[in-house]
C-alpha cells in the first residue's frame, strides 16, 4: 500500500513539474529573438559547422608539407624456395680437356623465414603547388565565414519579418476584440428592446449579424497568430510548443524606424553576397596560380632505417639482425605533359573573368535594389500617415453614429456600415504598417547595414 502512494505521489509531483514548465512563457523582444535565432537556427548552425570542416581541411593541407613518418614490418616464409637457373660457370674455369658437368646448375636462393621493420621519414623541401594550396584553403575558410554571415543577415531579415507579423496579427486582434466587446452591448441593448416591441427586430439582426461576421474574423485571425507564432519559433530554432510572448509595442518600433536614413550611400563591401563573390575570385585566381607552379620543380628529402633477420628454421628468427640506413633527395621536374597544366590555367583564366563579370553585375543589380527599396520606402512611408488618418476618421465616424443610433438617431444600417469600415480602415492601417516595416528592412538590407 506504502508502495502504490509513493508512486502515486511521484507520477504527481511529475505531472505538476511539468504542468509548471509548460505554464513558463519566454518573454522576447525583437533583438532576443534576433540573438536566439542566431544561436539555434538550424541553418546557420551547419553554417558554422562548415567553418570549423574549413578549418581542419587547412590543416589537412599543411600535413602534407610536415615531416611524414612510417613504421613498416614483413614477415615472409618461403613455403618452396624459388630456383633459378644458371648458367654453369665451373664449366668455364675447368682446364681443357677436363670432364665438364651439365650446361645449367639448379640454384636456391633464401632461406625458409625473414623478417624485416623499417622506419621511413620523409619531408617536403619544395613545392609551388603545395604553398598555392595552402594559401587556397586559407581563402576557403574566410569564404565559409562569408557565407555563415550571409546567412546571418537572412536569418535577421526572415524573424525579424516574422516577429512583425506576429505584432500585427495580435494588434489587429486585440482592436478587433474590443470592437466586438463595444459591439456585444450595443447588441444586447438591441435584443431586449426586440424583445419589448420597442424597435423593429431588424435593427437587432443587422446588428447581430455584424457581430457574427466580427466574430468569424477574429476566429480567423486567431488561427492566423497561431500561424505566425509558428512560423517565428521555427525561425528562431526552439520547439514549436513552446510559449512565447512578444514584448515589442508595434507603435514604438514604428516610431524607432520613423529615424531610418533614407539616402546614405551604399557600400558594397558591407553586402555579404559581394564578398563572397569576391572570395571566389581570390579562389579561382589562387587556382590558377597553383597550376602554374606545376611547372617548377619539386624537391623532397627522405631517410630509412630497416632490420632484417633469416633463417632456416622458426626459431632461427630474430637471432641475428642486419641493419641498413639510407637517406636521400627526391627530385621531380616536369618536362612535359601534353599541355594539360595549360589548359587547366586556361580554364580558370575564363573562370576569373566569369566571376569578375558577375562582380560587375551584381554592382549593378545592388544599385537597383538600393534605389528600388528607397522608392519603396518613401512610398509606404507616405501610405501610412494616410491610412492612420482613414483610421482616426472611421473611429470617429462609428463613435458619432454609435452615439447617435444610442439616442435613436441613427439606424442600425448606418452602424454597421461604420463598423464595416471602421474595420476595414484599420486592416489597411495595420497592413501598411506591416509593408513599413518590410520596406525598411529591404532598405536597410539592401544597404548592408543588417549585420
Amino acid at each position: 500500500m506504502k508502495q502504490i502512494i509513493s508512486t502515486t505521489l511521484l507520477v504527481w509531483l511529475a505531472f505538476a513539474a511539468g504542468a509548471q514548465q509548460n505554464r513558463e512563457v519566454r518573454k522576447l523582444s525583437l533583438q532576443d529573438a534576433v540573438s536566439l535565432a542566431k544561436s539555434n537556427n538550424v541553418n546557420l548552425k551547419n553554417n558554422k559547422l562548415e567553418v570549423l570542416q574549413a578549418q581542419q581541411k587547412v590543416k589537412e593541407v599543411l600535413a602534407s608539407g610536415l615531416p611524414n613518418v612510417n613504421a613498416e614490418g614483413t614477415f615472409l616464409h618461403n613455403i618452396e624456395i624459388p630456383t633459378q637457373r644458371l648458367p654453369n660457370f665451373i664449366n668455364d674455369a675447368l682446364p681443357p680437356g677436363s670432364p665438364r658437368g651439365p650446361e645449367f646448375i639448379d640454384a636456391r636462393f633464401g632461406v625458409n623465414y625473414s623478417t624485416s621493420a623499417k622506419i621511413t621519414a620523409t619531408q617536403l623541401l619544395f613545392d609551388g603547388g603545395f604553398l598555392m594550396g595552402v594559401k587556397a584553403s586559407k581563402e576557403f575558410v574566410n569564404l565559409s565565414k562569408v557565407n555563415l554571415e550571409r546567412n546571418a543577415v537572412q536569418t535577421t531579415v526572415d524573424v525579424s519579418k516574422a516577429y512583425y507579423m506576429v505584432l500585427v496579427v495580435q494588434t489587429n486582434l486585440k482592436l478587433l476584440t474590443a470592437n466586438i466587446n463595444q459591439l456585444e452591448k450595443v447588441s444586447f441593448d438591441l435584443e431586449q428592446a426586440s424583445k419589448n416591441g420597442l424597435i423593429d427586430k431588424l435593427e437587432y439582426d443587422r446588428v447581430s449579424l455584424q457581430l457574427s461576421n466580427l466574430n468569424l474574423q477574429r476566429d480567423k485571425l486567431s488561427d492566423q497568430e497561431k500561424i505566425a507564432l509558428m512560423l517565428l519559433k521555427l525561425q528562431m530554432g526552439i520547439n514549436i510548443d513552446e510559449n512565447v510572448q512578444l514584448t515589442d509595442e508595434l507603435e514604438n518600433l514604428y516610431t524607432q524606424k520613423q529615424t531610418t536614413t533614407v539616402e546614405s550611400e551604399p557600400d558594397m563591401t558591407k553586402r555579404p553576397e559581394y564578398r563572397l563573390l569576391q572570395q571566389q575570385v581570390r579562389l579561382f585566381e589562387l587556382s590558377k596560380k597553383r597550376y602554374q607552379y606545376g611547372y617548377a620543380p619539386s624537391l623532397a628529402a627522405f631517410a630509412t632505417h630497416q632490420q632484417n633477420t633469416f633463417g632456416n628454421a622458426f626459431g632461427d628468427i630474430g637471432t641475428t639482425w642486419f641493419p641498413g640506413t639510407f637517406w636521400g633527395l627526391s627530385l621531380n621536374i616536369p618536362v612535359f605533359d601534353g599541355l594539360r597544366k595549360q589548359a587547366q590555367i586556361q580554364q580558370e583564366d575564363i573562370s576569373i573573368k566569369i566571376a569578375r563579370n558577375n562582380l560587375e553585375n551584381l554592382e549593378s543589380s545592388f544599385m537597383l535594389q538600393v534605389n528600388s527599396a528607397r522608392a519603396n520606402f518613401k512610398r509606404v512611408a507616405q501610405q501610412i500617415s494616410i491610412q492612420k488618418s482613414n483610421l482616426e476618421l472611421a473611429q470617429q465616424i462609428y463613435n458619432k453614429v454609435e452615439l447617435k443610433y444610442k439616442n435613436g438617431l441613427s439606424s442600425s444600417l448606418e452602424l454597421t456600415t461604420s463598423q464595416t469600415d471602421l474595420e476595414t480602415a484599420r486592416a489597411n492601417y495595420l497592413t501598411t504598417v506591416y509593408d513599413f516595416f518590410i520596406a525598411d528592412l529591404e532598405l536597410q538590407q539592401s544597404l548592408g547595414n543588417i549585420k
